[in-house]
């Protein structure tokens, strides 16, 4: 059901009911993230999905086609508060180009910041990474997450290594190293402790870049 909260004559009808699909969409990933990070991503039913996010299993449909699109969709939104946080670390930081160390700092923030990084997130991220090999949709995610992390990790460390060509494998490291910790903080009871992982990855670059 819709609820017109607007004049007719604004013209914003559309805007309307945009927003009423946006919430509804959201509710529907934060149920299909919950469910997945709980139970494991072979529990993810619609029936459940719906039931976590108090509506019908129908909405599911309506909203999103099949549980499929659901779940590809909730993957992306899993990684997408690191991008969100890597741009406001920067602009707080009145960067306007990502590169150097204060950039690398944001984008180390943004991936383990203890709002983002959170036993939830992570477990949820581990049951779609763990499937990337079979399921092709979320290879596609996968792929994109990565070249995305890669290439803001690579453009902040270039400035920092003595040559040049060293900056994509610092870039991958570095990823690598990250992705290393969200999954130690989906595997282990209770998490990662405070600091722990950005502690970790500042020795690593104090042996190659700090």
């Amino acid at each position: 059901m819709i609820v017109y909260c607007v004049e007719l004559t604004t013209g914003t009808l559309g805007l309307a009911r945009q927003s009423i699909e946006d919430i509804r969409k959201a509710e529907l990933i934060e149920a299909a993230l919950a469910v997945v990070a709980e139970e494991g991503h072979d529990a993810a039913t619609t029936q459940k999905i719906a039931a976590r996010a108090g509506i019908s299993a129908g909405i599911v449909h309506h909203y999103f086609g099949d549980k499929a699109t659901l779940l590809q969709a909730t993957m992306r939104a899993i990684r997408k508060p690191v991008a969100l946080a890597y741009a406001e670390n920067l602009a707080a930081r009145g960067l306007t180009e990502p590169v150097g160390r204060a950039a690398l700092e944001a984008c180390l923030e943004a991936h383990l910041s203890p709002s983002i990084l959170t036993v939830r997130r992570a477990a949820a991220w581990l049951q779609f990474a763990a499937r990337v090999a079979y399921v092709p949709d979320y290879a596609r995610v996968h792929s994109l997450v990565r070249y995305r992390q890669v290439a803001a990790l690579t453009r902040a460390v270039r400035p920092l290594v003595p040559q040049q060509s060293e900056a994509a494998q610092q870039g991958m490291r570095l990823a690598v190293a990250l992705d290393g910790y969200w999954m130690e903080c989906a595997t282990r009871e209770g998490g990662l402790r405070s600091g722990e992982a950005r502690m970790a990855i500042d020795a690593l670059l104090s042996d190659s870049i700090w």
